[in-house]
């Protein structure tokens, strides 16, 4: 572990494991008698290597020792119960109980006025129309209105939900907002965080995959595109669709940013391809 000079702040970790190797990092900076065992003796836990072995990813955190490493390392009641949370989310085998504890470890982060990069990854996948209302803005006649941006999406959503959009794409550098309040589209690059990603991205996919349902209601069928098929395919056969699949969709996404026409119009495409037996 390399040392490190400054105390980390818990509230812009989302991986709780990198959190304690940093703290422990910054204590043995300071004083070279601060060991793993040490850390063990002050927690009252019998393995010398409990530390170790968490931050190892060997071995979970499991309530009790938690608690113990908090004393341990002079946690407050809230760093405490921040760790709680981040401790469950990356150890929960369900994404209803890690969204569940996300949720109260952003609201931690709101308290303390620590929002990570990471949490705003998980709020912009939150739901399908931040993505949808940033392409808009790249559309010919685009109002910076919260009303207007509301009712021009469908399924059209509250001005209030737009406005919160807008806010989170400018912080994202996503949209850019001109000396006339106009917008523009930009496109930053954005680290992903791995502890995240996976369950926001989830997330958006199950709300663009209800969408979808709708849209077989919602839209005629000039205005959209639903078919499908069922096959019977070998594992490796299933493998080469998979990637037929990726690229089709790198192509589709070439084909509409090259286009030299104007774009009037925003659309959702999906693509599922899953075993049924």
């Amino acid at each position: 572990m390399r040392p490190r000079k400054t105390a980390p702040n818990i509230f812009l970790y989302s991986n709780y494991r990198t959190f304690l190797r940093d703290l422990f990092s910054y204590h043995r900076a300071r004083n070279r008698h601060f060991t793993c065992r040490y850390v063990s003796q002050k927690a009252g836990l019998a393995s010398p290597s409990a530390l170790k072995e968490v931050i190892d990813a060997k071995k979970n955190l499991t309530s009790g020792s938690l608690l113990k490493f908090a004393i341990a390392f002079n946690l407050t009641k809230t760093e405490t119960e921040y760790l709680q949370n981040l401790v469950l989310f990356n150890q929960s085998g369900s994404e209803e109980e890690k969204n569940k504890h996300y949720r109260e470890v952003l609201k931690l982060q709101q308290v303390k006025k620590s929002a990570t990069l990471g949490a705003h990854q998980y709020e912009y996948y939150s739901n399908w129309y931040n993505a949808a209302i940033r392409e808009l803005a790249a559309l010919p006649g685009f109002k910076n209105s919260p009303d207007w941006i509301a009712e021009h999406l469908v399924p059209s959503i509250k001005p209030s939900e737009a406005k919160k959009s807008i806010e989170l794409l400018l912080r994202l550098g996503l949209l850019k907002q001109h000396e006339d309040t106009t917008l523009s589209q930009q496109t930053p690059k954005l680290e992903v965080d791995p502890d995240l990603s996976t369950l926001a991205i989830r997330n958006f996919n199950r709300s663009m995959a209800d969408l979808g349902k709708e849209a077989i209601e919602r839209f005629t069928q000039d205005e959209r595109e639903v078919s499908g098929c069922t096959i019977g395919v070998s594992s490796e056969c299933a493998q080469e669709i998979k990637e037929m699949v990726r690229e089709f969709k790198k192509k589709v996404l070439n084909f509409a940013v090259n286009d030299s026409r104007p774009a009037d119009a925003v659309y959702q495409m999906n693509v599922q391809f899953f075993p049924v037996a």
